[in-house]
């Protein structure tokens, strides 16, 4: 059977004639590219600056950063500005995708089981039906580097259910009677009263301290326990370890007490109005399985500061105070002070005295 001869195409004979595939004036086919570099630029500026949010958080919150960064480098054109404030999270993903940085690694766990009161604290698997701010997931970070022998920095991150508003300590150790006043100063600052407070199994949360700051006042708290090694019991709380935690510290070991001083300075002051007035986050309502997957739902991605406008339930001067508190703030200044004041708590790291030494 003969085969068949095919032709050699030339130039003249393609769709594009003298700029077609093999033209000098070629083009890919599909739409034109509707981003460029001007809106790369801009994106890069800002994702790099707010922590490397993913596409959907950065779009929510781009309308909250574009002023702060015209302030800084001059007004931006009008089509460029609507361009920008009008990409979807997949084009800000694609435009960002040769930014991105190479996974982390893995931290040692630092949470000793507490026996001392297990029996009598409740176990909570999971919040339902929340409507209002005031319930509280809390866990521990330690800062101990390679090793969890020895005394060093522990971090505490408080997290609400409802409204994803996030507060974080830092204290030398984790005795009870440390963290008991950590709590105190978080409630202290928090624009909601305490409802609920849930937590591991750790001995720094379950032990008398606690549970008498929680039970000795005229509005019991509701104290309760995840399952010990289940940490999707308190999953919204064990995300902003990473994002609240890790990505700001690192892994380096932080063993001076002075580093404890300097960290808790830096989350209350800075790093905790930082993230909750200016960071978008997403919430889970619904998960449920179709056969082998399980599909999760997640709502529009709004700031910790704007679910609580929208709660309807803090007091309306607490609103007033925060958001007079929010249009004083610079969150492109707010990450310079953080990095200067990062750079004074590393200074204390043994790895960097080693190399000073050297």
């Amino acid at each position: 059977m003969r085969g068949l001869r095919c032709e050699p195409q030339t130039r003249d004979q393609t769709d594009g004639g003298p700029d077609g595939p093999w033209g000098a004036g070629s083009r890919r086919g599909g739409p034109r590219r509707r981003y460029g570099p001007e809106e790369a630029r801009v994106l890069k500026d800002i994702w790099f600056a707010a922590e490397q949010p993913c596409g959907k958080r950065l779009a929510a919150a781009l309308p909250l950063w574009l002023p702060h960064y015209e302030a800084r480098k001059g007004r931006l054109d009008g089509g460029l500005r609507d361009r920008l404030l009008g990409m979807s999270p997949s084009s800000i993903d694609r435009l960002l995708a040769p930014h991105r940085a190479a996974a982390g690694r893995r931290a040692r766990c630092g949470t000793r089981p507490g026996t001392l009161l297990r029996s009598q604290i409740p176990v909570l698997v999971e919040h339902r039906d929340i409507q209002a701010p005031g319930w509280i997931e809390a866990d521990s970070v330690a800062h101990c580097g390679d090793s969890t022998a020895g005394d060093h920095v522990w971090s505490l991150t408080f997290t609400d259910v409802l409204s994803q508003w996030t507060e974080n300590r830092a204290c030398f150790n984790k005795g009870g009677h440390a963290v008991c006043e950590r709590v105190a100063a978080v409630e202290a600052d928090l624009p909601f009263p305490i409802l609920g407070f849930d937590c591991d199994n750790g001995s720094e949360f379950l032990n008398h301290h606690l549970v008498a700051y929680f039970h000795r006042r005229e509005r019991k708290v509701a104290f309760t326990r995840s399952r010990p090694y289940r940490k999707n019991d308190n999953a919204r709380v064990e995300q902003k370890n990473w994002t609240h935690v890790r990505q700001l510290v690192g892994y380096c070991r932080l063993g001076d007490p002075r580093q404890a001083e300097l960290l808790d300075a830096l989350y209350r002051e800075i790093w905790n109005p930082w993230r909750n007035f200016f960071c978008p986050a997403m919430r889970l309502v619904e998960k449920r399985r179709e056969g082998s997957r399980l599909l999760r739902r997640y709502d529009r991605p709004q700031t910790p500061f704007d679910r609580l406008k929208a709660s309807g339930t803090v007091e309306p001067h607490k609103i007033a105070t925060l958001q007079r508190q929010m249009d004083a703030l610079d969150p492109f200044e707010m990450k310079r002070q953080i990095e200067a004041r990062l750079r004074a708590i590393l200074r204390w790291t043994p790895a960097h005295q080693n190399r000073m030494a050297a």
